[in-house]
């Protein structure tokens, strides 16, 4: 099972970024992969909603079934648990924290578990924590630029 963590800071208020980051309907404008949210028309605020992410690799279209699996809008915290777009499962954890008035520091951290056993952890070690790690460190800057282009 490997694990990613990431961490960034936004410029915009804690509120805001908490409540642009429930659109379920934003999620392909930061994430470059994801080409359509299914099976949602609201925001991801409750724990047991489902919603597939549909991914295009390599022109093919990809499902990755997510369900939010722990909600506390108290503590700026959402979980979701899932299937990976090519088999395995993923459970990750966005925290968002109030530095100020005007900062937010979003904590993300995904465990997850590709399928072929050896071959998979061999995979994993050798291509796609790298490669995964990569992509998400680009979600977040997206993620952090429509934030604060929202709030301005």
């Amino acid at each position: 099972m490997g694990v990613i963590k990431l961490d960034f800071t936004v410029a915009a208020p804690a509120e805001h970024v908490w409540s642009f980051g429930l659109q379920a309907d934003k999620i392909p404008e930061w994430q470059f992969d994801v080409v359509a949210v299914k099976g949602i028309s609201g925001p991801i605020d409750r724990k047991g909603t489902k919603y597939i992410l549909v991914y295009k690799k390599a022109g093919i279209y990809l499902n990755s079934p997510v369900e939010v699996s722990r909600f506390e809008p108290e503590n700026l915290t959402v979980e979701t648990t899932g299937k990976t777009p090519l088999g395995g499962y993923f459970k990750s954890c966005t925290m968002m924290q109030r530095i100020n008035e005007h900062m937010t520091r979003v904590d993300w951290i995904m465990d997850y578990k590709l399928l072929g056993w050896v071959f998979g952890v061999l995979m994993d070690r050798l291509l796609f924590e790298w490669a995964f790690r990569k992509t998400v460190q680009i979600y977040n800057k997206n993620f952090k630029l429509l934030a604060e282009k929202t709030y301005l």
